[in-house]
């Protein structure tokens, strides 16, 4: 029993050393090997769409890699894996899908007909044993519709019953509303009589009243509006003298709002001179300076050559040009030749290939660097303590 565990004890060992040797394998190879990129770039006289451009990274020993081709004015993007396209691949899986997909389509086609023979065989089968068993059925069948009919007729004979009932309660609630209608009718005639009566008696004194009514609301109407001119001719003094105060008091809260920003300001200026004088801060900004500068050195390409040349219609133009092309002199170290020509004429021919590599072990090394330097902890504190 000993004896079966150490041997699980040591195959789950050799898996786990196997498991952290290719860990360990891809680190390294992330770190020492390097990323390398090429570029090249060919214009002969014509249009800018005329133009044909290449580029290419490889990692990996050429394991993986990327191309890029510009040529008529299309581009198109290349993914390799070992040298072959991942089009290629595709192709490929795809074909060994459709071997697959037919054989099993085979499988199913033949696994069906035996499945319809067995089926035929079933129900034929069936059939004949239906044939010696018909008797039995059609006097079940004769039962059956007896007891469908019994049921039938019990059915109709209760909806006549409910409908009876129906009837006799809607016609119960009418005769009451007759005979409701014969005790009222002759109560109304004699209230409208005495209406009719009353009204030639009574129409002129209420004429009399409305006319006093109106008269009365004229009267007050003017009081109310005479009043209301009264009052605001005393309370415009009042008025006007809270609009000055009001004015005056939003002109010196705008004053103080000014002196508050303008002392905001202040302050945070003499925090940003004090935040950029101090020398910890500093030392921070040239390591990130010398890293950055270090990174950019090493990312540049490490081997470029090229034939340029070009000319514009006024010659002006040209020289500017040509003194921007020269002061990309140290990053290419004269190995492009520039050729202006000061004829006159839009020119611009030649052709450009540059190389380089890119090594993982350099940007993690910086990274560590700017991330564990005292300096740079300082700094980044200052910052989101900044507001305090």
């Amino acid at each position: 029993m000993l004896h079966i565990l150490w041997i699980l004890i040591k195959f789950i060992l050799i898996i786990l050393e196997i498991l952290l040797g290719l860990a360990l394998l891809a680190v390294l190879l992330l770190l020492f090997c390097p990323v390398r990129y090429q570029a090249r770039a060919v214009k002969e006289a014509g249009s800018f769409k005329e133009t044909e451009l290449e580029a290419r990274i490889t990692w990996l020993f050429h394991a993986i890699g990327a191309r890029f081709f510009f040529h008529d004015g299309e581009g198109k993007l290349v993914i390799l894996l070992f040298g072959v396209s991942l089009e290629t691949i595709k192709g490929w899986l795809k074909k060994l899908k459709g071997g697959r997909r037919k054989n099993s389509v085979s499988q199913t086609s033949r696994s069906k007909a035996k499945k319809r023979k067995k089926k035929s065989a079933q129900t034929k089968g069936i059939s004949q044993e239906n044939r010696t068993k018909k008797p039995d059925v059609k006097e079940a069948s004769g039962e059956e519709s007896n007891v469908s009919n019994a049921v039938a007729e019990e059915k109709t004979k209760q909806m006549a019953e409910s409908r009876i009932e129906t009837e006799k309660k809607a016609s119960q609630p009418e005769a009451h509303a007759a005979e409701n209608f014969q005790d009222h009718a002759p109560k109304t005639e004699a209230v409208l009589l005495e209406n009719n009566t009353a009204e030639p008696q009574t129409g002129k004194p209420s004429e009399e009243k409305q006319e006093e009514n109106i008269k009365s609301a004229s009267k007050s109407g003017l009081i109310t509006r005479i009043w209301e001119i009264l009052s605001k001719i005393i309370r415009f003094p009042g008025n006007l003298w809270n609009k000055v105060i009001s004015i005056i008091k939003g002109i010196i809260e705008k004053i103080k709002n000014i002196t508050k920003t303008i002392s905001g300001i202040t302050d945070k200026l003499g925090w940003w001179k004090e935040f950029l004088t101090n020398e910890r801060t500093k030392a921070a900004i040239s390591l990130v300076w010398k890293d950055a500068k270090g990174l950019l050195h090493h990312v540049l390409p490490t081997k470029v050559e090229g034939d340029v040349t070009f000319g514009c219609d006024d010659p002006a133009i040209t020289g500017t040009v040509l003194a921007v092309l020269g002061m990309t002199f140290p990053f290419h170290k004269n190995r492009i030749h520039v050729n202006p020509l000061f004829d006159g004429e839009n020119q611009l021919t030649g052709n450009v290939s540059l190389k380089g590599r890119i090594y993982g072990i350099v940007l993690i090394k910086a990274a560590i660097e700017i991330y564990f330097n005292k300096n740079i902890k300082y700094v980044i504190n200052r910052w989101k303590h900044k507001e305090d």
